[in-house]
């Protein structure tokens, strides 16, 4: 069961595909955008062993030949050493400019693989598959890639939108109770900027919070939280 909704920015437009299984259907959405039946994923090293084997059973099923480059978890992976070893990675993978590189991840792995596509080969297509909830609501839509700096975070970066969104829900059950609640509150800003009813509806289905607050304490903050 999914819901698709249009990105329309003329040639740059895009789908971003909402809803339950897509890991296992991803081939049937990425196989149309091929030039050649392979595909780059660059993920990391919480999320592959938990969505990386399926994702890759799923395009082999498909026809479709993965390869893959698993980078550390965190904010740091937004650098330029990391982006430097995934941009020589799908060099090195003799990716073309017509080629697919798939962002497995949150918003880290989004942020960087949308930055080194939108350099590599001064533009390859790439496709998001947000891992967060912050990420699937967020991050993996709108184009903006970069890394952070000694300066500041994303002061490095590029417009590049991706290809394609494929928002698999089903992976938000392998979520920590705190990343879960960090994008269920990027979407309560959303009702708060204002749509009232959104709000109201946020608050009357919210998931039941015990394990976050046994964590957190009624008032949760980034110090209590770590």
């Amino acid at each position: 069961m999914s819901a698709t909704v249009r990105v329309n920015l003329n040639e740059r437009s895009y789908d971003v595909v909402i809803g339950t299984g897509l890991m296992g259907t991803a081939p049937d959405h990425i196989a149309p955008l091929l030039k050649r039946p392979r595909v780059w994923i660059v993920t990391e090293d919480r999320v592959a062993p938990l969505h990386l084997p399926r994702l890759e059973a799923a395009l082999r099923e498909g026809g479709i030949t993965p390869a893959a480059l698993i980078l550390p978890a965190g904010e740091g992976t937004k650098s330029w050493a990391y982006l430097t070893q995934t941009v020589e990675w799908l060099l090195d993978e003799r990716v073309e400019r017509g080629d697919i590189v798939i962002a497995l991840g949150g918003g880290v792995i989004g942020d960087l693989v949308g930055f080194a596509a939108a350099i590599l080969r001064r533009g390859v297509r790439f496709v998001q598959m947000p891992s967060s909830l912050l990420a699937q609501v967020d991050s993996s839509v709108g184009g903006k890639t970069g890394i952070n700096t000694r300066h500041g975070k994303n002061l490095v970066g590029a417009f590049h939108q991706p290809s394609l969104v494929l928002a698999d829900i089903d992976l938000l059950d392998t979520l920590s109770p705190r990343d879960f609640l960090a994008g269920y509150g990027e979407v309560v800003k959303y009702g708060l900027l204002g749509d009232a009813a959104f709000f109201d509806r946020l608050e009357d289905h919210a998931p039941p919070w015990p394990q976050v607050m046994r964590r957190c304490g009624p008032r949760p903050c980034a110090a209590r939280c770590r």
